[in-house]
């Protein structure tokens, strides 16, 4: 691999598990304008990451980090990778990025399509250097012109966290909801009729393409609900909740007074076991806690011994309560 390759590489790892701050921005910038040729290296990067986020490899396969720290470690301002390994540009990970490549490339004139099946999480570089983290089973379509860059959130959820381009708008749609940003961060959840937006960065503005009410700005800390065909939209300022419920970030589902039943909703976004309350006086039961999206058994369990209730676990289902009770 050479050298441009290594650089490249490492800044996309760099770039993929957290974001860039403002001096690491300048010095990306500064490397892609640089050489010519590292603008291709950039690219076939990108091509490798998203190749590997789609392929599930043996662990054995993967490189040491050590020896990656040590292969990738190039220049004093390069980053060495975080929490992700990779493996070198040759054999088949070369086939499967010249394949990944042909996806990518056309971008700024098609549209990448990037999905999650039910309890799969994917954090993606997108072409213009913002990142997206996609929720379990969501369908993202994205597409870079010379005009706008634009995602569209058939199903699901998406977080974004947006390279800064002042001359090109970037829009995500979820149904007749829009929201548009420069540089700032957030997160759309799309229902059936509508969508809900969170900042968690900057400024963001949202409005509904077919509904009367007036665009709204909404703020860092700020949540709205914005209806396909809004007459109005409501701007609440609740930190604590935007948080909360970006939780699945870090693989997580955190409960303040939620009922019980909003929980098990949560729950069975990811579960391939099914949580049910087979005792609807349950339902507006209020928990307070913290779990991994992929322990439903341990969130049933803490359920039982906190309202006295039975939990029962099959090979398809977890049933919670006495349904004599009912």
């Amino acid at each position: 691999m050479s050298t441009i390759d290594q650089e490249a590489l490492a800044w996309v790892i760099h770039q993929s598990s957290r974001a860039l701050d403002k001096s690491e921005l300048q010095a990306l910038d500064a490397w892609l304008a640089g050489d010519i040729r590292h603008q291709g290296a950039y690219l076939r990067a990108r091509a490798i990451n998203l190749a590997l986020d789609r392929a599930t490899m043996q662990e054995s396969l993967r490189p040491a980090r050590q020896r990656l720290k040590e292969e990738l470690s190039v220049t004093p301002w390069i980053p060495a990778p975080d929490r992700r390994a990779f493996l070198a540009f040759g054999g088949v990970t070369a086939g499967v990025a010249a394949l990944a490549l042909a996806r990518l490339i056309p971008t700024f004139s098609d549209k990448t399509v990037l999905t999650t099946a039910k309890g799969e999480f994917r954090k993606v570089p997108l072409e213009d250097r913002s990142v997206a983290d996609i929720n379990s089973g969501s369908h993202v379509e994205v597409r870079m012109t010379r005009q706008k860059r634009q995602v569209v959130l058939k199903t699901g959820e998406v977080w974004v966290e947006v390279a800064k381009d002042k001359a090109k708008p970037f829009i995500v749609e979820a149904g007749e909801v829009r929201v548009r940003a420069v540089g700032t961060a957030f997160g759309v959840r799309r229902y059936r009729n509508g969508a809900e937006v969170l900042v968690t960065e900057g400024t963001v503005e949202i409005w509904s393409n077919e509904g009367t009410a007036r665009k709204r700005l909404l703020k860092a800390g700020e949540r709205a609900y914005v209806a396909d065909f809004a007459s109005n939209i409501s701007v609440d300022r609740q930190p604590k909740e935007v948080e909360r419920k970006l939780a699945w970030r870090e693989g997580k589902l955190v409960f303040n007074n939620q009922t019980l039943s909003e929980a098990v909703a949560d729950f069975n976004r990811y579960s391939l076991k099914k949580i049910i309350i087979v005792d609807p006086n349950l339902m507006n039961k209020k928990l307070v806690g913290q779990y991994q999206i992929d322990a439903p058994e341990l969130f049933a369990q803490d359920v039982s011994a906190f309202l006295d209730v039975p939990f029962k676990v099959t090979a398809e289902n977890i049933m919670i309560g006495d349904a004599s009770r009912a």
